[in-house]
């Protein structure tokens, strides 16, 4: 008994020495990840990448910036300004082409695949606003200039014979478009997050929230469009809805660029496989995330280091 005691000391010795060998070789870095606007899912989840990376990489000290969102994320990790950033996997797909709304290829490398984002087109009693083709001529809170709803709703109206010209767009935070619905400035709202999202929960605690469903042909039309997207339902008790609604989703990635080195990623990687009981209870789209749903990155490649981690987890081959 004594003699397999020492032994587990020794084993439990040997790992620590290897986890602070690890550590050793990450530089101490202050950095931050690009998320989305108040409101939305990315800031609080963002927020929980952060402290959980920062909590267990001792070199690193990371922080959860307010951005435009999705797609200016591309932009703000490509051009160095930010380390990491929570894309839309659509769009991670259109920066490693350099298709629009890009103009450049951008060598995004991804870290890990999170929850999925689900577009909400949200809207009240009285605006007139029941489908799809009721937005054509109406007053839509689209979101921030740079998020992903921008991308989402442009696909929606196309597979619907319409497009971005058909309504009259804000170009609000998520926040702000909800409080702008709820005052009667506009007749719709979008919110492109993870469900429940926190400006759409808001607005239920005063009004009876509406949500626009799609139908099942147009939802045809927009996956032949955007094959990145997925017919997804939002639950009619999330908000307190008269029934269940269907809405577009998308997976959404967590990427960088070689500038982040394979030593520091495979840190942070650790980190967050490690730590997902901690990580996922930082908002409910996370609540069903495990280890395996985190290399489901699609065409986005894995930086070095996450691929290290990952084979050595036996996540991937």
């Amino acid at each position: 008994m004594k003699a397999f005691s020492r032994i587990l000391a020794l084993a439990m010795v040997f790992a620590v020495l290897a986890c602070s060998a690890a550590l050793a070789d990450v530089p101490a870095q202050q950095l931050t990840i690009g998320t989305a606007s108040s409101g939305g899912a990315f800031y609080t989840i963002g927020t929980g990448l952060a402290e959980v990376i920062t909590q267990n990489v001792e070199p690193l000290n990371v922080t959860a910036e307010i951005t435009g969102g999705s797609t200016e994320n591309i932009r703000l990790v490509g051009e160095e300004e930010s380390d990491m950033g929570i894309s839309n996997a659509d769009v991670v797909a259109y920066a490693l082409e350099g298709a629009a709304p890009y103009n450049k290829v951008y060598d995004l490398k991804a870290i890990c695949a999170l929850h999925s984002s689900v577009l909400h087109i949200v809207t009240l009693d009285g605006t007139g606003v029941e489908t799809v083709q009721d937005l054509k001529g109406k007053k839509v809170a689209v979101g921030p200039a740079g998020g992903g709803s921008i991308n989402g709703i442009d696909f929606v109206l196309r597979a619907a014979g319409m497009s971005i010209d058909d309504i009259s767009c804000s170009y609000l935070s998520y926040d702000d478009g909800i409080t702008q619905l709820k005052d009667g400035q506009v007749d719709a709202a979008l919110v492109m997050a993870g469900y429940p999202a926190s400006s759409i929960l808001s607005l239920g605690a005063t009004n009876t929230v509406k949500l626009v469903s799609i139908d099942d042909e147009l939802m045809a039309k927009v996956i032949e469009l955007a094959p990145y997207f997925y017919s997804a339902t939002v639950p009619a008790s999330v908000y307190g809805t008269a029934g269940d609604t269907t809405v577009v989703g998308v997976k959404n990635i967590v990427h960088c660029t070689d500038y982040l080195t394979e030593d520091t990623v495979y840190a942070i990687t650790k980190a967050l496989v490690e730590n997902m009981d901690t990580l996922v209870t930082y908002h409910n789209a996370l609540s069903k995330l495990t280890p395996a749903d985190l290399v489901g990155t699609g065409n986005a490649p894995l930086h070095a280091g996450a691929e290290k981690y990952y084979r050595e987890a036996g996540l991937i081959k």
